[in-house]
C-alpha cells in the first residue's frame, strides 16, 4: 500500500457498496478494496475528465471575461458621471 494510501478514506457509498458485496471483509480489508475501486473507476476515465476538466476551464475563462468587462462598464459609467 502507497502511502498516500495510508492518508486517503474511500468515498462512504464505495465502502458500503463493498461491504454489502463482501461482508467477510474485515474493515481495513474492505477499505483497502474500496481504494483499490476508486483507482480503477479513475484510471478507466482518465480520458472523460481530462475532456471534462478542459471544458469547464473554458467556461470558468469565458464567465471570468464577461464579469470582468460587466464590471469595466460599470467603472465607465460611474466616471461619466
Amino acid at each position: 500500500m502507497k502511502q498516500e494510501d495510508k492518508k486517503r478514506e474511500p468515498m462512504p457509498s464505495v465502502l458500503k457498496h463493498v461491504m454489502e458485496q463482501n461482508p467477510t471483509l474485515t474493515n481495513e480489508e474492505a477499505i483497502i478494496e474500496a481504494l483499490a475501486m476508486e483507482d480503477r473507476y479513475h484510471e478507466a476515465n482518465q480520458e472523460r475528465d481530462a475532456k471534462r476538466n478542459i471544458e469547464i476551464k473554458k467556461q470558468i475563462d469565458l464567465s471570468l471575461k464577461r464579469e470582468h468587462y460587466n464590471l469595466l462598464f460599470e467603472y465607465m459609467d460611474e466616471l461619466r458621471k
